[in-house]
């Protein structure tokens, strides 16, 4: 069931969940065990609050973002696409982690701001231990969730998005600019919501909040190898795009 106010998601052996007016979340789980708590709460900070911000109106991507200089940098791509990954290495950097995997922007007259999320990285071991990161929690063999955990001390606040990257794999790492129908797509594609919530959603007005991104901020292509000792170089790259563009030239 999906309204514009409200939405009710039902997962098979665990139970429903009603997400209402972007305030309220209710549960009905099938097994109250203890063991389904640990899911419960993946599942509330990795989909249901993407729909109580989406109800609030903000736009909803699958993505990640970070803080460089003050202003928000969004990486996009599908799953697996290293988006996490390359937000821990800014985290590595000494750059703050605004959210990992669901990136809520609201848009109000100082353009696209970045809301920080759930303060943690969700990583693969390999990434973790290339990256060299300390304090990350590693599941049990029983739980479920495979991926280890960073804490974010410091929760950042709500900065201006300054850009956005989507992730491709090449051999050389490069920056590419796009045609603003392809910046407009890249973004549409990657709507949280995309294919969810088919009897509620309001294209034109997604169309319209992407538009606003890619006016303000503009979106590029970050391809590069999947070698995660070639990471710090990354964010370099990515910082110095940053400090030498302006959304305005792309």
């Amino acid at each position: 069931m999906a309204t514009p106010d409200a939405v009710r998601l039902t997962y098979d052996s665990i139970g429903s969940f009603l997400v209402e007016d972007g305030t309220r979340i209710v549960c009905d789980p099938i097994d109250e065990a203890a063991e389904q708590r640990e899911f419960f709460r993946r599942l509330i900070e990795n989909e249901l609050l993407g729909l109580v911000l989406h109800q609030r109106d903000h736009l909803v991507l699958h993505a990640s973002a970070v803080s460089v200089d003050g202003k928000a940098v969004t990486f996009l791509g599908p799953r697996g696409a290293g988006k996490s990954t390359t937000a821990a290495a800014f985290d590595a950097a000494g750059y703050s982690v605004l959210e990992d995997d669901v990136v809520a922007i609201r848009l109000d007259e100082n353009g696209p701001m970045v809301v920080p999320g759930v303060p943690q990285l969700r990583l693969e071991s390999d990434a973790a231990t290339t990256l060299g990161l300390q304090g990350t929690t590693t599941p049990s063999e029983e739980s479920w969730y495979k991926k280890q955990m960073l804490p974010i001390e410091e929760v950042p606040e709500t900065v201006p998005l300054t850009r956005c990257y989507v992730l491709t794999e090449t051999d050389e790492l490069e920056v590419h600019r796009l045609p603003g129908s392809e910046q407009l797509l890249s973004l549409v594609t990657q709507r949280y919501v995309q294919g969810l919530l088919s009897e509620s959603d309001q294209p034109n007005i997604h169309i319209e909040q992407c538009s606003r991104v890619v006016e303000h901020a503009g979106v590029r292509v970050l391809a590069r190898p999947l070698n995660h000792s070639l990471l710090p170089e990354l964010v370099e790259t990515v910082v110095n795009d940053i400090r030498q563009g302006t959304p305005e030239a792309d």
